[in-house]
Parts: structure tokens; sequence; C-alpha cells
């Protein structure tokens, strides 16, 4: 029955009409590759002809022969088959199977499943998971920390740990130059030389572009000898800035990449990344700048109280473990309150200021400043024995006293110090102890005429203070 060639010819028609139902493309071919049915939908898509088709092998026609090697792996399995394929800027996915017609001929048959809406979604998703991971990679560097350095150090590997880049550095502004502040993958030959302002013209570019990253020419790599001897065939730069400001370049390059590689999604990625990096550059500097606030006078700039306490503890746990040395100086303002009284507060913050200006310029740099408090003042000076407190707290009550203090526009006044020095541990075993001897020490310059500087070495006061501090 199924011989008969009018009902073989009934049954592909019947077929053929309910396939062409179908809004997906389809094509019927015989297990040598030879095409036997092609719907309405197929042919649109590959603006062709019925008669151009039927009769074709798979091979000839166009969007079908991208499958490559996959018909033979369907014509010796049973089992459906799916691809992934590109056409005139189409994504579709292509089910193959085998069906059997009239009882007994087999063929194999192809449904096209459009699919490029998915596929830009699914881009999408890919784009949005990744930028997701930078945003939440960078987010978590740790700001709230005390050593910025390392802040810095921390930011740049995520940088390079989110990126393609190998090789990576961070440029920030400090005061009137830029510092290279973190590095990975240069030589110290290179770092030296980016210090030195090797990169000055690049910045300018990048500065004058006003764009959010900038792609450093193969020529202009090629004009940076140092660059060049690195091995460097990529360097893109990206301005960070703050309040509108520039405050810093990020760098990123590669050994082995060129321009023509910088796809679009790289593009957005790294502008990304830039915004990130100034919005955590932000973060820093409040942070800094809260924290500056809360260990600082806010007249005069020096540490405070809070500060020198937190300071005094690390320095004496610091001489315990160490077995060294260091001292306590305890200054006050001889007569302040008249000051105040005869010319009025403000002139009494004006001296104020510019005796903390002395401070700061005479005091060596490992020291620690402090306004304690009113007219008062305390330097902790680490590794510094009892004679060298007292040489440096005579020029600094010289300094003063031979300083000609503006109060008005008409008026200036001189000023005097006293001051107190005491030692650990030659004179005490702990924070109270020691601040009570440079507190005697203070006393005893006051009690002799003030303008003076005494040390605290009388052995009576010492076991006095040391008994106060048990009770």
């Amino acid at each position: 029955m199924h011989d008969d060639p009018k009902i073989k010819s009934a049954g592909m028609l019947k077929q053929n009409i309910f396939f062409d139902l179908f809004p997906d493309p389809i094509l019927t071919f015989t297990t040598n590759g030879t095409v036997v049915f092609a719907n309405s939908v197929f042919l649109n898509i590959i603006s062709g002809k019925k008669e151009n088709v039927i009769g074709k092998h798979i091979s000839e026609i166009p969007l079908i022969n991208k499958f490559g090697g996959t018909f033979d792996h369907v014509m010796l399995n049973t089992a459906k088959d799916l691809e992934r394929i590109e056409y005139n800027n189409k994504n579709y996915e292509a089910i193959f199977f085998h069906v059997t017609h009239a009882g007994e001929q087999e063929l194999l048959c192809v449904i096209l499943k459009d699919i490029t809406d998915f596929i830009h979604l699914e881009k999408e998703l890919v784009k949005r998971n990744k930028e997701l991971i930078i945003i939440s990679t960078l987010s978590r560097t740790f700001i709230s920390s005390e050593n910025m350095d390392v802040v810095i150090e921390d930011l740049l590997d995520k940088i390079l740990l989110i990126t393609d880049f190998t090789i990576g550095w961070l440029i920030l502004k400090e005061h009137s130059s830029y510092r290279l502040k973190a590095s990975r993958g240069l030589s110290s030959g290179l770092e030296k030389r980016i210090e030195e302002g090797i990169l000055d013209s690049v910045c300018k570019n990048v500065a004058d572009m006003d764009e959010p990253f900038y792609i450093v020419e193969t020529s202009e790599i090629s004009d940076i000898t140092m660059l060049e001897r690195e091995g460097i065939t990529f360097l893109t730069a990206m301005p960070l800035h703050s309040n509108k400001k520039i405050i810093g370049f990020l760098f990123l390059a590669r050994r082995d990449m060129v321009t023509e590689s910088f796809d679009f999604d790289t593009v957005a990625l790294l502008s990304l990344i830039g915004n990130n990096i100034s919005l955590i550059l932000d973060k820093i500097k409040l942070f800094q700048e809260t924290r500056r606030l809360a260990i600082t006078d806010s007249l005069t700039g020096l540490f405070n109280r809070r500060h020198f306490y937190k300071h005094l503890a690390i320095e004496i746990a610091r001489s315990k473990r160490y077995g060294n040395t260091f001292s306590l100086m305890l200054f006050d303002i001889d007569n302040f309150k008249e000051i105040n009284d005869t010319y009025g507060h403000h002139a009494g913050d004006m001296a104020l200021i510019k005796i903390s200006d002395i401070f700061k310029a005479v005091s060596r740099e490992t020291d620690v400043v402090v306004r304690y408090g009113g007219e008062e003042f305390i330097i902790i000076l680490p590794n510094t024995t009892e004679d060298a407190a007292y040489a440096l707290a005579n020029r600094i009550k010289q300094t003063v006293q031979e300083t000609d203090f503006k109060i008005s526009t008409s008026e200036r006044i001189r000023l005097t110090l006293s001051g107190g020095i005491a030692s650990f541990p030659d004179h005490a075993s702990d924070e109270h102890s020691l601040l009570n001897a440079a507190d005697q020490a203070l006393y005893a310059s006051k009690a002799a005429g003030k303008n003076r500087i005494s040390c605290f070495k009388n052995t009576s006061c010492e076991k006095n203070i040391q008994k106060t501090t048990k009770s």
C-alpha cells in the first residue's frame, strides 16, 4: 500500500501543508542531504525560491550550511540535537530530529527558533552581572583604615582582578604635584621615572580630552623609551575626579594587546571602573578628613587631647617592648589670661595659632604636637632622652620669646612659655605618672619665675607621684 506513489505523494503533500503552517523556519531533507521541503518562512529568511532549494544538497543552502558537521551527528543519532547560529543579524537555535515519511522513508527535519531577543537579553544580563561584580568588588575596599597606602594597594589589586590587564598604577594628586601611590607589574626603573614625571605629557592629554578614558597611541608609547623597554604594547589612562576636579589617574597596560582588540564592551567597563574609583577615592578623602577632624584641634590644627592619650599609650608600649626612652614636654603660655582680658579672645586665638605654627616648625617630623587644652601644649618625643628634649624645649621657648605676635593692625606683643619635661621610663611607670611628672616640672618652672624649662629630676616628687597614682 505504501509503495503506491500517489499515496506517498499525497502523504508528503499533507505533511508539507502542515509544516507550512508553522511560524518557524522548517527544512526537511533526506539522509543523504537532499532537500525535499522548505516552508515559506524559511524561504523568506534566505530570500530564496522553492525551486532553487528543493532537490539541492543542504551544503548549498544559505543559513543551513552554517551548521557544518552537525548533520552527520544527527544522522547517526535519533535524539534531538540543538545548535545556535547567527544569520543576517539574527540568532537562531536549530532543533534537528528524524521523521519517518509514509512509514518507510526516513527524513531529517530542522526547525529554527528565532532567539535574537533572548540572546540580547542574555548578553545584557551577562554585562549587568559583570558590572555588578565590578561594583561589588570595588566597593568592598576597606576604606576605614589608618593606613591609606594599604587601602590604595588593595584597590589596585581589585582593579586588575576584575579586568584583563596585568599592569597598572595609580597616580594621585598631593598638594600641587602627582605621586605614584600604587603599582603592579612595573620595574623599579619605570616606577622611578613615573615619579620623576615621565608621563606628565600623557596626563595633560588625558586632562585636556575631558573623556572618561584615553587610549595612548602606539606612536606615543614608542616616544616614551621606558614604556617601550617594558614591552608595553597597550596603555590606557583614566582621569579620576572629585568635585569635578582631576585628583589623579589610573593607568592600565598590557604587553600582549593591541588597540584593535579594544572593543566597546571593554570601553564601557573601563568607564564604569573609572567612575567607581573616583567615588571610592571621594569616600577615602571624606574618611581621612573625618578622622583628621576627630583627632585635631579645630583652632590650631594640632592633635587634640584624645589623640594624645591614644598615642601616649602606643609610645609607652613601644618603649617597654624595645627598651628605648622617650620624653614628654608640657608647655604653658605665661600670663595668657591677661591677653584675653586686655585684648579680647580673638587676639588670644591669634596668639594660640601663631605659637602652634612655631611648635610645628621647630619640632621634628616624628614628634606628636598636641594642644592639650586652653593655653597648654604637649609634645611627645619618640626615642628622645631628657637632655635632647631639654635642648629642643629651650629652642622652642627661645623662638616664641623672640617672635612679635600681631594682635591688631597696630599692636604687637611678646609672649613667653614655661615648660616641664619628663622621660619614660626614667621618671614614670605608666601614662598617668608620666603626665604628672611633666606637670610637676612645669609647676617648678612657673614657681621659679616663668619663661623657663625644668626637668623632672626630684626623687621625692617622683615618689609622691607614684604614691598618688597608686591611690
